[in-house]
């Protein structure tokens, strides 16, 4: 397990934003990513509101996603609340 990982849980019922909004939050708050929040569009590796549509609560099967960024490899997997895993490079 990385140390410097960030991990969030998200829960679809709970959150006032998309999910693809929390996985970009998760991605510009790792400490080794580099990445400037103003510079970072996560339209441009994966398509946001499948990303959403792939987690919207009421989903009945677990569901998993791993998204190679250039400097940080993401996870999402989820069964009803949804843990965001950003780790340096490809995991």
């Amino acid at each position: 397990m990385d140390p410097n990982a960030e991990r969030r849980t998200y829960y679809p019922e709970e959150e006032n934003v998309p999910l693809s909004e929390a996985v970009r939050e998760a991605v510009i708050a790792h400490e080794s990513a580099s990445v400037n929040g103003d510079e970072f569009r996560l339209y441009e590796h994966v398509e946001p509101d499948a990303l959403d549509s792939l987690f919207r609560d009421g989903a009945d099967v677990g569901v998993s996603v791993r998204i190679r960024l250039p400097d940080v490899t993401v996870s999402i997997w989820g069964d009803g609340g949804v843990d965001i895993r950003v780790t340096d490079g490809i995991d």
